[in-house]
């Protein structure tokens, strides 16, 4: 073909024919460019193809870690839940003054439970994976865009108050401890708290100050999680749509 583009391209020349030669020369450059165009073209959809077949993946990667995540997120609600409650529940009674139903296991339930905290941990590889290859501009789905692309900073947010619970634990739990024995546990239905201390305990505008903000963080917590909850559950189902398009 090319033998054949270059006897014409001679004869032209030797016929002294310049302004057909001319022509032909622009139709050959024109040749040149629209092949390269096609090339383009073919190369943009291999890559498109490409892109695609990627997003697939990435997209089924991120339900499968928002599945094996969901028993985690319904375990920390629960638990926020359960601590703010617990807290709530014996600051209202000391602020009542209702010392004498504050006995046995019921007062330890309610002072221990009030000293655990909550921290997640969720399965975010597949997250992860789009986020650290750069890969989150090939998911075509703007607002499955922007929930992926504002995790890490959701995260943050969570951490930092986990954080925060868990300092709040570390000196509830050291200021309990001046008022407990650990041993009396091997005693039924006797408090842990020691006899002698528990009014102490009970009237202390410390421990009240502690349980008010127990419940308030925790609760923050609770609202937290779900809400977080409630976004993995959104874009789960717009993932599940956007695959089915």
């Amino acid at each position: 073909m090319l033998r054949f583009f270059r006897q014409i391209r001679q004869k032209l020349i030797t016929e002294n024919r310049f302004s057909k030669y001319l022509l032909y020369g622009i139709g050959e450059i024109l040749l040149v460019v629209i092949g390269i165009l096609i090339a383009l073209q073919i190369n943009n959809w291999n890559n498109e193809i490409q892109d695609r077949e990627k997003e697939k993946y990435y997209l089924k990667s991120v339900r499968t870690s928002i599945e094996l995540s969901q028993n985690e997120l319904d375990r920390v609600i629960r638990d926020a839940k359960l601590i703010s409650s617990s807290a709530d529940t014996l600051f209202l009674l000391l602020a009542r003054e209702k010392y004498g139903l504050l006995n046995g296991i019921f007062l330890d339930s309610l002072l221990f439970r009030a000293a655990d905290y909550s921290q997640i941990s969720l399965n975010d590889g597949g997250i992860q994976e789009i986020l650290n290859t750069g890969s989150l501009g090939i998911i075509t789905n703007d607002t499955i865009r922007v929930i992926l692309a504002s995790w890490n900073e959701r995260m943050h947010v969570i951490r930092k108050f986990e954080a925060e619970t868990k300092e709040l634990n570390q000196k509830y739990v050291a200021y309990l401890n001046n008022y407990i024995n650990a041993s009396r546990f091997l005693l039924d239905s006797v408090s842990v708290v020691i006899p002698e201390k528990k009014k102490t305990l009970l009237t202390d505008p410390l421990l009240r100050n502690y349980l008010e903000r127990i419940t308030g963080l925790h609760y923050d917590m609770h609202d937290m999680y779900s809400e977080e909850k409630r976004m993995l559950d959104s874009l789960s189902g717009l993932i599940k749509q956007h695959l089915r398009e």
